[in-house]
């Protein structure tokens, strides 16, 4: 008996540390706040450019890439939103097609060229100099900028009556031109009733000279001429005509009557 009642003490006792050890355990899971899980804060990309107002600007720029790189046939819109990261349908937000994509480049060419000659007109010069600065503008912009050139005085661009911007910023940049040849015309004795036929003629002058620099049809290459030099002859025997004032033009005689310009023609 006293064998048998010593080996149930050992169980029970055993069972009941058992018992109050799980027991503890379960309180304590019970009683203690289950603290969440830390979940990690999923990283938000950087914020566009294009979600503040930049979109335009940046379609223009990747559109001026493409305009240089394969010319304004192969430039499309859907190319344009896809470089730039946006949907297919996001430029319509800011161009009518593609055209009004291509006014804007067109309109942003004018703004620097115009920019440029702002920039003579601060310098103070003479008359003289100032009108060969504003000519010299022309030309080595349309050389270092050859396809938005071409689409800024070319036909690409069917309606620009269309485009108000584009309207807007060629005038700016002409006026500033005219008005540096026209005070020049004026300062040698030119009647204002051809002060703006000066301008256009100098105008004239200073583009075909870009185009053709352009096509690589000037200078010619069975000709030892330089081109710096060619650019520089040519504005200067244009506006040394406008610094010989109306007599010299005068001299060269009456210019052929409209008749006789027809009646001349093969």
């Amino acid at each position: 008996m006293v064998a048998s009642e010593l080996m149930l003490t050992i169980l029970t006792s055993t069972h009941n540390r058992g018992f109050t050890r799980s027991h503890l355990q379960h309180n304590r899971g019970m009683e203690t706040p289950v603290r969440p899980k830390r979940t990690k804060a999923k990283a938000t990309p950087a914020s566009s450019p294009y979600h503040h107002g930049d979109l335009r600007n940046a379609l223009l720029r990747e559109g001026r890439t493409l305009l240089e790189e394969k010319g304004a046939a192969e430039l499309s819109l859907r190319e344009c939103a896809r470089r730039v990261g946006v949907s297919e349908a996001a430029p319509s937000r800011h161009f009518e097609g593609k055209e009004g994509l291509l006014a804007g480049i067109a309109s942003d060419g004018f703004r620097e060229l115009a920019a440029q000659r702002q920039a003579i007109v601060a310098l103070k010069l003479s008359p003289l100099e100032k009108a060969r600065e504003m000519m010299l503008s022309y030309v080595r912009y349309a050389q270092a900028n050859k396809g938005v050139f071409n689409l800024m005085v070319g036909p690409r661009i069917l309606d620009t009556h269309r485009h108000g911007e584009l309207l807007e910023e060629g005038a700016r940049s002409f006026n500033l031109f005219s008005e540096s040849l026209v005070e020049l015309a004026i300062a040698h004795g030119w009647p204002r009733s051809q002060v703006d036929l000066v301008a256009h003629s100098a105008w004239a002058m200073e583009h075909g000279l870009a185009t053709l620099i352009l096509a690589d049809r000037a200078p010619r290459v069975d000709r030892d001429i330089e081109l710096t030099q060619m650019i520089d002859f040519s504005i200067r025997m244009m506006l040394s005509a406008v610094v010989a004032g109306p007599a010299a033009l005068k001299a060269l005689g009456k210019p052929a009557s409209r008749n006789n310009a027809r009646s001349a023609k093969p």
